[in-house]
């Protein structure tokens, strides 16, 4: 059965089991669904994203670790220091199925260590164990040190400097991109400082417990019916030639991709950044646990192995002037050593470029186009050194302390860095951004290429909002399976998947009410948390002011006015079942049996150790 639970209380070092209601793994299953249900329940009413009681959950789902393709996945949940609202930061890898593998299905750590610790699962047998040995160093020395503490075979969650020094975008990496394997990389809104608020360095696991199936035979007749058409897929073969790279050149000729913080969408010359100069200067492939993609490139630079993807080629590469594979690897490498989100970190230093040319900084700061300022900028924000400091907040606030004509330079939404998708090239993103209830996301739903290859009217509002839940109901029952965004599945694929792993049987229906329920408990978390200003549903001033020149030659451009994203966002709203503020009806939260009182726990059991 999926749903036994670690509990673990940093300030006194007591652990106990917990177990999900049969009721609650049916409607939430696990990954994102279980996360906001568990927030929800355990998140005091004033508690800051970096105080004690913020839980930090490490989760599975009940397709993780089994033979369902791409189940190498995991979710860490929290409040985001970035933000200050909901957040679920997603990573693939090996350490989710060695979790599993343990007999926990995931792990909810509460409480501040009085010194840095570290938790080592092994087996089943936990322990906490100092670690002031470890803090300071980068995520390479942690994980070597703790294979060697620990077990050869261990796979590790740890922070790196970016983490301790409680950056806002901190990231949680697991494993190294040193490995032979695929390493991952919890990165957005900031888990990382959560950990590091903790006092908490790492995780550990070994476990080689064989995950238990409902009904192994049904699941090896879908795997392999799945696989088989996997392997036809189109898109999966561009992926595992290219890697996600590959979206660089398309990006960019549809006028897509962000260069130079948002101020137009494409380069002249982007084939320095493109999928086949990373497929030229790429030393292997890495592939997640039980995966058929094989999505990883990782190239050598400077003696280090780098996995670099599109977003990082997107945001440290395009956004900030930065032209060549090679520099942007380098970059990378700062970045996953010290433990930053890749994409918030390409957008603090193309703000803090940005808004150098104007003249807002007493400092002299890297101009776009200079790698090797922006690799010593970002050492400055993961040790917090100098200008560093500010721009370890984040954009948004790093803007708002700034004041004056900064905040029109900072390219968020609510509060979060965009990733690499102009929302003027791309309407869906534009609304996907501005409703995405972790804040600036590309995850929720993904209308890019339906718009470019004509399945989606572009740079039109009619019909846009009802695309845009459909995909995030869709995504968030995924992710609470959890299963990767680049799997070409069914949902008759994953009904079958979550009846043969779990036993849970859901019809079509069921399953998107999974997601769609998850997506109105996070608003309902979200309007509480929002803060004196509430929550705004919009997009950065620049992305709604100033039109966006298109290629080849920039001479003509696109706009997206204010008015377009409110016809948008009402749309959304009443498909949503939300009043003109956003807020969800009690209608819809009867539905979704969410009402006040409608439910109690959705754990039980207790049991110390």
């Amino acid at each position: 059965m999926f749903g036994r639970l670690l509990f673990v209380d940093l300030a006194s070092g007591g652990t106990a089991e917990r177990f999900l209601s049969g009721e609650a793994a049916g409607r939430f299953l696990g990954g994102k669904g279980l996360g906001i249900a568990l927030l929800e329940e355990l998140t005091p009413a004033s508690c800051d994203p970096l105080d004690p009681g913020n839980p930090l959950c490490f989760l599975t789902g009940p397709l993780t670790g089994t033979p369902f393709p791409t189940s190498g996945r995991f979710t860490v949940a929290t409040r985001s220091p970035l933000t200050g609202l909901w957040l679920d930061s997603h990573s693939g890898g090996h350490f989710a199925h060695t979790l599993r593998r343990t007999g926990f299905d995931g792990i909810v750590f509460t409480g501040h260590a009085d010194v840095p610790v570290y938790l080592w699962i092994d087996e089943g047998k936990v322990e906490l164990r100092e670690a002031k040995h470890l803090w300071g160093l980068g995520v390479e020395e942690t994980v070597g040190r703790l294979r060697d503490e620990t077990d050869p075979k261990a796979h590790v969650a740890s922070i790196g400097p970016a983490g301790e020094n409680l950056v806002r975008f901190a990231s949680i990496a697991i494993d190294r991109d040193s490995d032979p394997w695929r390493a991952g990389m919890a990165g957005r809104g900031g888990a990382g400082a959560v950990m590091g608020s903790k006092n908490l360095k790492a995780l550990a696991v070994k476990g080689t417990k064989p995950v238990p199936l409902a009904d192994e035979t049904a699941m090896k007749v879908l795997v392999k019916d799945l696989l088989e058409r996997v392997m036809k897929s189109p898109g999966v073969h561009s992926l595992r030639v290219l890697g996600t790279a590959a979206l660089v050149e398309p990006m960019n000729r549809t006028g897509i991709l962000p260069c130079f913080n948002f101020n137009r969408g494409y380069l002249e010359d982007a084939h320095a950044l493109n999928g086949a100069n990373l497929r030229y200067h790429a030393r292997r492939d890495a592939g997640c646990f039980n995966c058929p993609i094989v999505c990883g490139r990782v190239m050598p630079v400077d003696g280090h192995d780098v996995k670099v993807e599109y977003e990082a080629l997107a945001l440290l590469g395009a956004s900030c002037g930065v032209t060549d594979v090679v520099d942007v690897a380098r970059a990378i490498a700062v970045c996953n050593d010290m433990g930053m989100d890749v994409i918030s970190a390409g957008g603090v230093v193309a703000f803090a470029m940005d808004a150098s040319a104007q003249g807002l900084f007493d400092e002299v700061l890297p101009s776009f186009g200079d790698a090797a300022g922006q690799v010593g900028l970002l050492e400055k924000i993961a040790r917090r050194q100098g200008i560093g400091n500010l721009l370890a907040e984040g954009s948004r606030k790093a803007a708002e302390a700034m004041g004056g004509e900064a905040s029109d330079l900072a390219i968020h939404a609510k509060g979060m860095e965009l990733p690499g998708y102009d929302p003027r090239s791309s309407w869906g993103m534009a609304l996907a951004y501005a409703t995405a209830d972790r804040g600036g996301c590309h995850q929720r739903a993904w209308t890019v290429m339906p718009e470019i290859d004509g399945a989606v009217e572009r740079f039109s509002a009619e019909g846009t909002a009802r695309i845009v839940k459909a995909l995030q109901d869709d995504r968030a029952a995924a992710y609470s399976l959890v299963v990767c965004d680049f799997l070409p599945m069914e949902t008759e694929d994953a009904l079958k998947g979550l009846k043969a792993a779990a036993g849970i049987e859901l019809d079509e229906a069921g399953y998107l009410e999974v997601g769609e329920r998850a997506w109105n408990l996070a608003r309902l978390f979200n309007l509480r948390h929002a803060g004196p200003g509430g929550l705004v549903d919009t997009l950065p001033a620049r992305v709604l002011r100033e039109p966006l020149p298109m290629p080849p030659q920039g001479k003509t451009a696109v706009s997206l006015t204010p008015w377009d994203l409110e016809l948008m966002i009402d749309d959304y709203n009443s498909l949503r079942g939300w009043d003109a503020q956003g807020h969800p009806r009690e209608s819809t939260l009867k539905r979704l049996h969410l009402a006040k009182g409608s439910q109690g726990s959705i754990l039980n059991g207790r049991e110390g150790k």
